[in-house]
């Protein structure tokens, strides 16, 4: 297969640190910085942490997960929705060589089931409002109840009365004394081979068809895509919104609004990594609500926040919109799904200041997060997702049976499939070696991954995207697997064949 291969017009030429994701997020602690406040509730801003305290947390959870027993691979699994802690926790199971695994807050006791399973779980963390569905799924699962924790606040952990223990224990039991825990510190990577084949977590994603596939990212791919970003993030331009930003930023620094949920992909990957690693203050959002959301950015004077469309939607018919002031936001991305550039041009009229664009971006579970974006400063109509990130690449591969000849005249260029291959692809589908074959192809020195999703490259080298192989229905953002819904409908008694499909309303 001849095809062109595309690669980023960013700098290839910077090296990717080889190292664990723990000693990658604290290794940016500085005397000057480490003691000032990064992590905040939205809802009480008081309740809140340093980089230097979050050091402390995680040595005390980390050591407290292997007290139990737990082993070098072994998975945790963590059902939330976003909560102060959710970084703690992250990365206190990766530095006690464990495997994290997150569950979305909205999963029914039949998914998480089917994800303990699969995941091969040891320990289960659930926050107060999921409990009872993970205290279901994990008996279902063969998980001791003695396995089973509730995620709350660990500095003060909930009772069901004055003095008496919960029936389900705090995650916060597990947690070492500090004095324990100060002397005491996590295995660190002795080669680049343990950075690239060492599993730090694994994520569900139904990938180009089928049912949820466990996505295992190694520490290197987490880090080389938060390197993408970090590096692009860092380059200035010379247009508008450029000044723009140099006026902002340097007096309030980077503050951004964490309203999507921390148990996915963009959450992770932005939130509990990108974030400590450029100084960025996160003010974490427990629960979505779109008033909520403007009036945090505007309290806060948030600088950067990430939507996807369905949110946009709602937001442009909020009542009264000048009732809030978000000139402080100088960064706004959109992923997910398709931006409508109307929508978004009207979103841009309401609230953001003149010189700001939403811009997209794109990537899949498995290659981490991003796989292509813009810069700051970059200028797009919001039709096209971007260039690909520093040290990926991509070809166009024609698609069986598909005829895109009219879109090839209209905008003078192959269109197909795309395959890309970069540092932030995948290790893998866990378990599932057939799956992993059918999706990652090797040819010609790359590791390509199939993405299912056709698009085209425009003269400039972005990307754009105008249809979809995969055997999939997009709802609000989210991926849902027909076959999925199809095995959980016919595991009710009485129904013995079912068949879903998508309708547009």
């Amino acid at each position: 297969m001849a095809s062109e291969i595309f690669h980023s017009p960013f700098s290839q030429e910077f090296e990717i640190p080889c190292i664990d994701i723990p000693s990658y997020v604290f290794s940016n602690l500085r005397a000057t910085t480490q003691h000032r406040a990064q992590y905040f509730n939205a809802a009480r801003p008081t309740e809140q942490y340093d980089l230097a305290d979050a050091l402390l947390y995680v040595k005390r959870f980390a050591k407290g997960l292997l007290n139990l027993g737990l082993q070098p691979g072994d998975k945790v699994l963590l059902v939330s929705p976003s909560h102060l802690y959710f970084p703690v926790a992250l990365w206190g199971i990766l530095a006690a060589q464990c495997v994290f695994t997150g569950g979305s807050p909205t999963a029914s006791a039949f998914e998480l089931v089917q994800q303990l399973k699969n995941s091969e779980a040891k320990v289960v963390i659930a926050s107060q409002s999921r409990l009872a569905v993970a205290k279901e799924a994990a008996a279902k699962a063969g998980i001791p109840a003695n396995r089973v924790f509730i995620f709350d606040d660990p500095l003060r952990p909930d009772v069901t009365a004055a003095g008496a223990q919960p029936i389900t224990p705090s995650w916060a039991t597990l947690w070492v004394p500090s004095s324990e825990a100060a002397s005491w510190t996590w295995k660190t990577f002795r080669s680049s081979d343990e950075a690239k084949n060492t599993t730090a977590i694994i994520n569900y994603s139904s990938g180009t068809t089928g049912l949820p596939k466990g996505v295992e990212l190694t520490h290197y791919n987490l880090i080389s895509n938060v390197e993408h970003l970090a590096f692009k993030r860092a380059k200035f331009g010379d247009n508008e919104l450029a000044q723009h930003r140099r006026l902002v930023l340097p007096d309030s620094g980077e503050r951004w609004l964490a309203a999507l949920p921390m148990y996915h992909a963009f959450g992770q990957t932005y939130y509990t990594m990108l974030a400590p690693r450029i100084g960025a203050k996160i003010f974490i959002m427990e629960k979505f609500d779109p008033v909520q959301f403007l009036a945090y950015i505007d309290m806060y004077r948030i600088t950067f926040i990430n939507i996807v469309p369905a949110i946009l939607r709602t937001l442009v018919k909020i009542p009264r919109p000048d009732r809030f002031n978000l000139k402080s936001v100088v960064m706004v991305g959109s992923g997910a799904s398709p931006l409508d550039t109307a929508v978004a041009r009207q979103f841009e009229r309401l609230f953001l200041h003149p010189h700001v664009q939403i811009k997209q971006g794109w990537g899949m579970t498995e290659t981490t997060c991003n796989v292509t974006g813009f810069a700051p400063d970059d200028v797009d109509d919001g039709r096209s997702i971007g260039w690909l990130n520093p040290g990926c690449a991509a070809i166009i591969v024609p698609v069986p049976d598909r005829d895109f000849s009219s879109l090839e005249r209209e905008h003078q260029t192959s269109v197909g499939e795309i395959w890309v291959a970069g540092p932030n692809i995948m290790k893998g589908y866990w378990k599932n070696e057939r799956a992993t074959e059918d999706t990652i192809v090797e040819q010609d020195g790359y590791r390509w991954l199939r993405t299912g999703d056709v698009g085209f490259f425009d003269k400039r080298k972005c990307l754009y995207i105008v249809d979809r192989v995969k055997d999939l229905i997009k709802v609000n953002g989210l991926q849902v697997s027909p076959t999925e819904l199809e095995n959980a409908l016919v595991s009710y008694p009485g129904v013995s064949e079912a068949v879903v499909t998508a309708v547009k309303m």
